[in-house]
């Protein structure tokens, strides 16, 4: 059984806000789940266009986001986050199904990728790597 981590109860830090934009309703609410039982403040987004409004409008310390999304590419959210200002300094997480995840973090404006399909670990610990401060990382012994 893999470990799904958990609050260091010795940590308790102001809450931080993570933006979901994923178009499948169970990717969305397994990550929204997760990541809400780690501590984190989660908002969702379906598509590309509510991505951009919803980063606007409540500034979400990071962003987790499918490239496929329907309206909006993720790739054509993280141009337009990463070139206005207010929204610059956001980390984006790319999910995505493309096999050479590394040349797409070289050519997108993003702060980290993770292929599909992934677990729910890696990804919490590449949310701690990006937001100092947040929940940390602590693995459940497994009940064996």
């Amino acid at each position: 059984m893999p470990d799904t981590g958990a609050l260091n109860p010795d940590h308790v830090p102001a809450q931080q806000t993570i933006l979901i934009v994923e178009d499948d309703s169970a990717i969305r609410e397994v990550v929204r789940d997760f990541l809400d039982s780690v501590g984190y403040r989660t908002l969702v987004a379906r598509d590309g266009d509510e991505a951009v409004a919803i980063s606007h409008a409540a500034r979400p310390d990071l962003i987790v986001m499918d490239l496929m999304l329907p309206r909006l590419t993720g790739g054509e959210v993280a141009a337009r986050l990463k070139a206005d200002l207010p929204t610059a300094r956001i980390p984006i997480i790319a999910v995505s199904a493309v096999d050479d995840v590394d040349d797409l973090a070289e050519l997108l404006p993003l702060d980290a990728v993770i292929a599909k399909p992934f677990d729910l670990d890696s990804l919490h610990r590449m949310i701690v790597s990006l937001l100092p401060g947040g929940p940390e990382v602590v693995p459940v012994p497994s009940s064996r």
